[in-house]
């Protein structure tokens, strides 16, 4: 039993995105004016729990693959046997169907934005159709599925907003997922063309791929200054907390920095602080005026 709970939490992969997904989630929400309340917990729990499912479905049908990669193996719960296939689907499903339920809470217009998001979570790595292995439709799926979904569905829990408010932000997110994603991508590339995998970065080929993530990357940043200082879609006082924040937590990568001459493994070190210093310093954004207001 413990070795199943175990892989359970192994499935979730909790740590990869849960901060990511509340930083999109809030952006979204902070564009069309919400506030702390059923609803807005209602969406992020949605979109956690949708995003989840992704990265469980994922498990999945990357088993008998992870089963041959040595690196892999392990971290897989299903390939290092600590789950059974139809444990994890039985689990990916409940995760899936709970996401359905908060969504459901949210409005009609995130509940279509969440079953979006779960079908392409589905089709993102299921064998009969797998769009991570399709040129260009691998991008947009993923950038989608784990980051403009996320933001669209908390946008529309609230009241829309004008144009240039809401569309930076969801171009910074997007874009900020789609460069994780050719990351991703040209890391593993060797690997993935040994195993005859075929997406974006394999047809395109390291260099010009690379080039494309930091076109992506540019763009990403453009819209992050325009939404947080030009847009002024955040408070100042939350940026000096995000900054100070970020600062604190960048102390021990930064000291571990001499350590990694590898630059994949440096740059992951660095973007994990950023996302925990951006998610608390937007969830104070919204919990203090309710904290104020319960208080009064």
């Amino acid at each position: 039993m413990k070795q199943q709970i175990n892989g359970l939490i192994r499935l979730l992969r909790y740590k990869e995105f849960l901060f990511f997904v509340t930083v999109t989630t809030l952006l979204g929400a902070t564009a069309s004016y919400g506030f702390f309340g059923l609803k807005l917990v209602a969406v992020l729990l949605a979109n956690i729990l949708a995003v989840a499912f992704s990265f469980m479905i994922n498990d999945v049908e990357d088993a008998p693959d992870d089963a041959l990669n040595p690196e892999k193996v392990m971290r897989n719960p299903i390939s290092a046997k600590d789950l059974t296939r139809r444990q994890a689907i039985r689990a990916s499903w409940a995760v899936a169907a709970l996401a359905i339920v908060m969504y459901s809470l949210c409005g009609l217009l995130p509940f279509v934005m969440g079953m979006i998001c779960l079908a392409l979570g589905f089709l993102y790595s299921w064998r009969g159709v797998r769009f991570k292995n399709m040129p260009i439709v691998d991008m947009l799926s993923h950038c989608m599925m784990l980051a403009g979904l996320q933001y669209l569905s908390a946008y529309f829990a609230f009241t829309p907003a004008t144009f240039d408010r809401w569309f930076f932000p969801f171009l910074f997110v997007t874009c900020i997922s789609l460069y994780g994603e050719l990351f991703n991508e040209i890391r593993d590339l060797d690997g993935d063309l040994e195993a005859g995998l075929r997406h974006t970065a394999a047809v395109l080929g390291a260099r010009p791929a690379y080039w494309l993530m930091m076109t992506v990357l540019v763009a990403g940043i453009i819209s992050a200054i325009y939404t947080f200082f030009i847009g002024r879609l955040i408070a100042p006082w939350v940026l000096i907390v995000m900054g100070s924040l970020a600062v604190l937590f960048l102390v021990v990568p930064i000291v571990q920095a001499r350590k990694h001459r590898n630059f994949v493994k440096l740059q992951e070190s660095f973007q994990k602080p950023f996302e925990i210093a951006a998610a608390f310093a937007l969830l104070t954004q919204f919990v203090l005026p309710w904290a104020r207001y319960v208080i009064h």
